[in-house]
């Protein structure tokens, strides 16, 4: 069996000679890249299970490198780890497609504990799964034998990624609307209220003013 692929974006040679020992010591293949620019390219040869990227880049930072994988809809599991602390950096991470945020110095221990965490919930997208009585195929993208267009079903996925958790609508926003587009109120609800017709009214919940919840 092939082993998981985890990229490391860091330009401390040290840090990410640590990350690397550490995870390859836990069966995983690494590959490390030194800056922004190299990791986007890198991202187009290679295919990889998880990326672990620091904010603070040479040519290209970790939150613009990552929107941009976004954006091509790179959709590898990420997680930052990065020296910043302030709420506003924590929400950049998240907008620019982040599922996790770790800070620097890092207890190798949380972060395995994390990764597992995070690539169990990614892997479950990789098999049908049952939502309200529906099959749901994420390779297909049909929901009950009906395909899905597009931004339904991006927004399904970002749903499962967060069950029963209140996604905001701005992350929402960003993640299934193209950067060159303009998302609105009324379209995230025609698209919300198309999973509900199949999934039933009450399997997303709108939480006024904050954003959307799938009970499951």
């Amino acid at each position: 069996m092939s082993r998981l692929k985890i990229l490391i974006v860091e330009d401390d040679e040290l840090f990410a000679q640590t990350l690397e020992d550490f995870l390859e010591d836990e069966g995983f293949e690494v590959t490390i890249a030194s800056d922004g620019e190299s990791a986007y390219t890198i991202n187009y040869e290679e295919q990889f299970d998880l990326l672990l990227l620091d904010v603070n880049l040479p040519q290209q930072n970790g939150f613009s490198l990552l929107k941009e994988l976004r954006a091509d809809h790179h959709l590898t599991p990420a997680i930052y780890i990065t020296s910043y602390r302030d709420k506003e950096s924590l929400q950049k991470g998240f907008l620019a497609g982040a599922d996790d945020y770790l800070t620097k110095p890092v207890d190798l221990e949380e972060l395995r504990l994390r990764i597992q965490a995070l690539l169990r919930r990614s892997h479950k997208l990789d098999h049908t799964l049952t939502l309200h009585g529906l099959s749901y195929d994420p390779q297909k993208g049909t929901l009950g034998g009906k395909r899905l267009s597009k931004k339904p079903k991006l927004l399904l996925d970002l749903l499962l990624e967060h069950p029963q958790q209140c996604v905001p609508k701005s992350l929402i926003f960003e993640r299934v609307w193209e950067w060159d587009e303009t998302p609105s109120d009324a379209s995230l609800r025609v698209y919300i209220n198309t999973l509900k017709n199949l999934l039933g009214k009450d399997a997303i919940v709108n939480q006024k003013g904050e954003g959307y919840r799938l009970e499951l």
